[in-house]
């Protein structure tokens, strides 16, 4: 994987491992070197075919991936909770340590008010068992890692225009507030949905929330999300290529008009999907 210069910030170090009497020279890139909270960056990791590494960040193990020869690479979250500040990221590599940073800079996320018919805000208490319920199936999915699938930049679902950006706080009539974890694309019924990525198609259900949706599983913990479709183009277990047409716009679930949901799951969390978006990478 290639990566354009203007878009990276490069962190070089040579690393003088007397590893079997070898010597190895390490050099990792940390792309972007700057991020808000909830963004994604790419690790890479470029070492001699022999090599091998670990990496942590915030106090959590990272899985690195190969990629082409000799290169090991892992896309890390953010958590949208993250205070602002300089973070190191570990590479270990046997019993030798270095860091390299990255720098979370502070945002305020914008707020907006909604009146909603009441039936939008509270539930049912049947209504409230499902929804827990198809919770708790997701979680169950997010922590699966699979071999890499995607390649190369990552391209948005539609051609039209967003009109909810993610981390948006929302307080829906004056007493209940949540936090928007994904992007919400305008679109009439029947606009196509593409996938942002190559994948394996992982689940085609109708869920409360999200009405008709769609979860691609892109590998390496990467999962995308598409909600509210008022059909499927593709079935559980098949494979889609960046840009195949996965379903279209509907209205289904708990929505007030037609559009798509997309949201971006990554080692577990809500990522910004944008952020996914502006990662520079060629194929």
């Amino acid at each position: 994987m290639k990566v354009k210069l203007a878009y990276r910030l490069l962190f070089a170090f040579t690393l003088a491992l007397l590893l079997h009497g070898r010597t190895y020279a390490v050099n990792v890139e940390v792309i972007p070197g700057e991020v808000i909270p909830g963004d994604v960056f790419l690790l890479n990791v470029q070492a001699d075919k022999s090599g091998s590494a670990a990496a942590e960040f915030r106090g959590g193990k990272i899985s690195l991936y190969p990629a082409e020869e000799g290169q090991l690479i892992a896309l890390i979250p953010v958590d949208i909770n993250t205070p602002p500040g300089k973070y190191n990221i570990d590479i270990i590599r046997g019993k030798q340590r270095t860091s390299v940073s990255i720098n979370v800079t502070s945002h305020e996320f914008k707020t907006i008010k909604l009146t909603l018919p009441e039936g939008k805000v509270t539930l049912s208490p049947a209504n409230q068992r499902r929804a827990v319920k198809e919770a708790e199936l997701l979680k169950q999915i997010w922590p699966q890692k699979t071999a890499r699938r995607w390649s190369g930049r990552f391209t948005k679902p539609t051609d039209t225009k967003t009109s909810t950006a993610f981390g948006v706080k929302r307080i829906m009539n004056e007493k209940k507030t949540s936090v928007h974890r994904g992007m919400d694309f305008r679109g009439k019924t029947g606009t196509p949905v593409r996938a942002i990525n190559a994948g394996t198609v992982l689940l085609t259900d109708n869920l409360f929330y999200g009405g008709n949706t769609l979860i691609v599983d892109h590998g390496m913990g990467l999962y995308s999300v598409y909600m509210h479709l008022s059909e499927f183009n593709v079935s559980k277990g098949k494979k889609v290529s960046k840009g195949q047409v996965v379903g279209f716009v509907g209205s289904s679930g708990r929505v007030t008009g037609p559009h798509l949901h997309m949201s971006v799951k990554l080692n577990g969390l809500s990522v910004n999907p944008g952020s996914l978006f502006k990662l520079d990478m060629d194929e």
